[in-house]
């Protein structure tokens, strides 16, 4: 009888052991489910990211397209010298100033509204 006892006594603990390693397990597959989740949310985070950085990258190309044309008007010689410098100033040469100071300022304007909304 202590035979069966013995046997009996290492059967409850091989099964206590069991039920342990049954639980491990669901324990690991229910850690694996979460990092699944988890990977899954951060896949969609680094998407979301991506494509933010491409419209920022867009963005930025197309500032830099406009400093580049912006600068190559500003570059521009033009009458403002010579209406500067001349004293005697006719209507049509200050309506070209006017003019030409006009499409500076809406184009620092605009400039400006783009950074904003940038930031």
């Amino acid at each position: 009888m202590s035979n069966t006892s013995s046997v009996l006594s290492q059967l409850d603990s091989f099964e206590d052991k069991a039920n342990r390693l049954v639980e491990l397990v669901k324990a690991g597959r229910q850690r694996i489910s979460e990092l699944e989740q988890e990977n899954s949310a951060l896949e969609r985070e680094k998407a979301k990211l991506t494509n933010e950085v491409t419209k920022h990258q867009n963005q930025l190309r197309q500032l830099e397209k406009m400093v580049n044309n912006s600068s190559k008007e500003f570059s521009k010689p033009t009458n403002i010298p010579k209406i500067v410098n001349n004293k005697h100033n006719d209507a049509e040469t200050t309506a070209e100033l006017k003019q030409q100071l006009t499409v500076y300022i809406e184009e620092l304007d605009r400039c400006i509204a783009y950074l904003s909304d940038l930031s």
